[in-house]
């Protein structure tokens, strides 16, 4: 029999103190819950954002016009403060000279979305990044259901005509968004990035995705997802497999998938209908992101290529 003494110490049956681990957000057993405040700038969104750079870049060059669709759009921009995990991804490549590829492109876009001389002092959302990228005149379609994120949202983007914001859940209405956009313009780039809070995503959300491909026609379609272990991304890949929908994924793990820690071992983005050379410029990424960001002097990374594709043979 125990009693709680202070917070993070309790008392055993003989009134001494037992250590008591703290309060974590993520349990062995379950996906991490990625709450974009928590983690904002850490090595899964600078791999998820690089990504989209260069996706969105690409797309917008081929294409006269692109619409842009968010099924989780969370808050659109996020104070850092002076420590968090940020310091394990944007905060390493902060300070890097900016080059003509992928990376180099992207941390270029970070320092011009976010203030901060020496390091960021906020980290721009995802929305931030494709306004970026695609200029003032495209349309950005994004939803997010948490209603406290949708309304800060909102008023980061409130002087944005073409940015359309709704509280809603944007992954059941993501085929038909996709459906919409096609009419409208040339291009439709979409990402997804759910919070990964529960087992049944895993399931819930590749659904959703091969749902919206199946309903579109030219449609981009790009999901990030956490890694912790490579169980549940092998089953998800089987799941596309399964359902005769051509996907790429690309993943980075920056900490051996072996050891538990309470942040991210990884990512990986899994890209549907990609642009003309845009796993070859996200390939040649990879050693540029995870040199910078491993956290125990090694990374690794996978790419399972869609046989499909010319390009990713």
């Amino acid at each position: 029999m125990s009693c709680s003494g202070d917070r993070g110490v309790r008392l055993d049956a003989a009134g001494r103190r037992a250590y008591r681990a703290p309060v974590t957000r993520y349990r062995d057993a379950a996906a991490p819950d990625y709450s974009h405040r928590y983690h904002a700038g850490n090595v899964g969104d600078v791999w998820k954002h690089c990504a989209l750079v260069e996706i969105l870049r690409r797309t917008a060059a081929a294409s006269r016009s692109v619409a842009y669709v968010e099924s989780h759009a969370g808050e659109g921009r996020y104070a850092l403060g002076p420590t968090g995990e940020w310091t394990e991804g944007i905060g390493r490549l902060w300070a890097a000279p900016a080059g003509d590829d992928a990376v180099g492109r992207y941390v270029a876009l970070c320092r011009g979305l976010a203030p901060g001389a020496t390091r960021p002092e906020t980290y721009p959302g995802s929305p931030a990044f494709a306004r970026g990228v695609l200029g003032p005149n495209a349309e950005l379609e994004l939803w997010e259901r948490d209603a406290v994120a949708c309304a800060r949202l909102e008023a980061e983007l409130r002087a944005d005509a073409r940015a359309h914001v709704r509280h809603g859940d944007g992954l059941s209405t993501l085929a038909a968004e996709l459906r919409a956009a096609e009419k409208r313009v040339a291009a439709v780039v979409a990402l997804v990035d759910p919070p990964w809070t529960a087992k049944a995503d895993w399931s819930a959300v590749p659904e959703a995705v091969i749902s919206a491909a199946r309903a579109s026609t030219r449609a981009c379609i790009m999901l990030w997802y956490p890694l912790k272990s490579l169980t549940r991304p092998n089953a998800m890949l089987a799941r596309f497999d399964r359902a005769g929908v051509g996907a790429t994924t690309i993943e980075l793990v920056t900490t051996p998938l072996g050891e538990r820690r309470p942040r991210l071992n990884g990512s990986g983005v899994l890209l549907v209908r990609p642009p003309a050379d845009a796993l070859a410029a996200l390939g040649a990424a990879l050693p540029v992101i995870g040199a910078q960001c491993a956290t125990r002097g090694s990374w690794s990374a996978r790419i399972v290529a869609d046989a499909r594709r010319p390009d990713a043979r």
